[in-house]
């Protein structure tokens, strides 16, 4: 018998040698297969996501034809007993179809994060004197209700609460009816005209319970005799007013047209609102054409037109107490310009992000201290900071030589290092950090198509922005302010030649002009 003849009787003859002979052909060609189908659904994936270049997806696909072309010749031609050529088809279909799962999930992620609606919520806290402070003053406060351990807000039912309600008319009826529901009867008020009044009357006995929105403290820190309220005074409560905001997303259209973005921000931490105070306030004016990006910095305590009170002057940190969008009106008005997109921020996000980063590099124009709540030297030069010290950076003012102004100056800096960093090409490897870190801790109203289109230009195009920073300074004196009636705060004149030059450079941006740093 020939031997071509004994191996095909064996194949009848031994079921287990036909089987395993044809289970190689059979996995051979059904692996190089399943490579095939994994490449065209990652093509069609990539090419149908928003923030790539449409020659990126050109590039794919002459790669992956590539790929293919070099595989399908190895499984056709080596023998089927190779392992190799099937590990490389495993190891690529399986990278793919990862990549066909993980680039849609990324991109969902940061549609939600910039398409979500954001949850307004004000808090309403009640007010007391602390313990120490009532025992400090005993002819003022001669019998109290102690707020140590095991009190009882309950227990303040029949003290006298001080309210503002002319002043803060929604919040304040919002609060005394919780106080209805909670001690299930009208609590005694006696209702005061200001601020300035109503902590007069806490820190003399008149009242007992003061009934404020949290925003309204920095006012009362800012007046003379009440600088150490926050220590003085001790919240033994807090209502919290939810407020849906249905605002429409804006299509900014940053790759084809200047357009402006106004970054806000305080300096506390957890969760933010569209209603608050700005202890940063940041214009930026950007020209995608020219790559040109000018960051403005606006003093807060400038004394500029509020429009919520009629244009009647006020502390620029205290606008966005009516809201956001009375902020960036305000600005609008007053910078002669259109701000319509906007990014609230605060210390737990710029932690967040610059962490996310690996943190960020500066260079820093002179020495100095931070002392407020920890012990930190900043060198002059060149300097790296992770989160925690960027924070004390842009925190400190007082051991600055021109204060608040100084302070603004090192909020560009960092703004500026964090920007250079988002837009270089190692931020890929920290993209996934990067998300974590903003995932509920910013607010806006640019929509993810604008975000998508500005990334996909900066992909396709390999931008070097130029990046000019501009900080006002100006005179400092004692005014009243319209969201205080009857309270001289200290406040900022902004120079009125530099508000023109900065006028003009928003005027040059959007008309492609090259601009000098200033």
């Amino acid at each position: 018998m020939s031997s071509k003849k004994r191996r095909e009787d064996d194949i009848y003859i031994n079921p287990k040698y036909k089987k395993q002979k044809s289970k190689r052909v059979v996995s051979s060609q059904f692996l190089w297969i399943v490579l095939l189908i994994a490449a065209a659904v990652f093509f069609v994936t990539f090419f149908r996501l928003p923030m790539f270049p449409r020659k990126w997806s050109w590039y794919l696909l002459i790669v992956l034809g590539a790929l293919l072309l070099l595989t399908g010749i190895a499984s056709a031609s080596l023998s089927q007993r190779n392992i190799l050529i099937k590990m490389i088809n495993v190891v690529f279909a399986c990278t793919l179809a990862v990549c066909s799962i993980m680039l849609p999930y990324y991109t969902s992620v940061v549609t939600r994060l910039f398409n979500s609606v954001a949850g307004n919520s004000i808090r309403i806290s009640l007010y007391v004197m602390s313990d120490m402070y009532k025992e400090e003053h005993p002819d003022l406060f001669s019998s109290y209700i102690s707020t140590e351990a095991n009190y009882n807000v309950k227990d303040f039912s029949d003290q006298q609460f001080i309210t503002t309600q002319t002043l803060d008319e929604e919040n304040q009826a919002f609060a005394l009816k919780e106080l209805q529901k909670l001690y299930d009867k009208d609590v005694d008020t006696m209702d005061v005209l200001s601020v300035q009044e109503a902590a007069y009357d806490l820190y003399h006995g008149e009242g007992d319970v003061m009934v404020m929105r949290q925003d309204y403290e920095s006012i009362i820190d800012d007046m003379e005799g009440y600088e150490n309220f926050s220590q003085d005074a001790k919240i033994i409560y807090t209502f919290v007013r939810k407020i849906e905001s249905e605002e429409d997303k804006i299509d900014v259209k940053m790759t084809k047209e200047p357009f402006m973005v106004f970054i806000g921000g305080n300096d506390q931490e957890g969760d933010l609102s569209k209603t608050g105070r700005t202890d940063v306030n940041i214009v930026l004016s950007v020209n995608p054409d020219t790559k040109q990006i000018a960051i403005i910095s606006i003093p807060r305590d400038s004394y500029i037109p509020n429009p919520a009170y009629s244009g009647a002057n006020d502390k620029l940190t205290h606008l966005g107490m009516q809201g956001i969008e009375n902020t960036m009106k305000g600005l609008s008005d007053y910078l002669e310009t259109d701000i319509e997109s906007y990014v609230l921020i605060n210390f737990t996000t710029f932690k967040q992000i610059i962490d996310a980063l690996d943190g960020v590099d500066v260079d820093n124009p002179y020495r100095f201290r931070y002392t407020w709540d920890h012990d930190y030297v900043f060198e002059e030069g060149k300097i790296h900071l992770d989160g925690q010290a960027a924070l004390y950076y842009v925190r400190e003012r007082y051991s600055l030589p021109d204060g608040d102004f100084g302070r603004n100056m090192h909020q560009q800096l960092v703004l500026k290092a964090i920007i250079e960093k988002v837009c270089s090409p190692q931020v890929i490897t920290k993209f996934n950090a990067l998300l974590s870190s903003l995932n509920g801790t910013f607010l806006t109203n640019i929509s993810s198509k604008s975000i998508y289109s500005l990334c996909k230009k900066q992909l396709d195009e390999d931008i070097h922005w130029q990046i000019h920073g501009y900080h006002v300074i100006g005179d400092t004196g004692y005014e009243v302010c319209a969201s205080a009636p009857g309270v001289d705060l200290s406040v900022v004149y902004p120079d009125p030649e530099q508000i023109a030059e900065i006028c003009q450079v928003i005027d040059d941006i959007y008309a492609g002009k090259e601009i000098a740093e200033e």
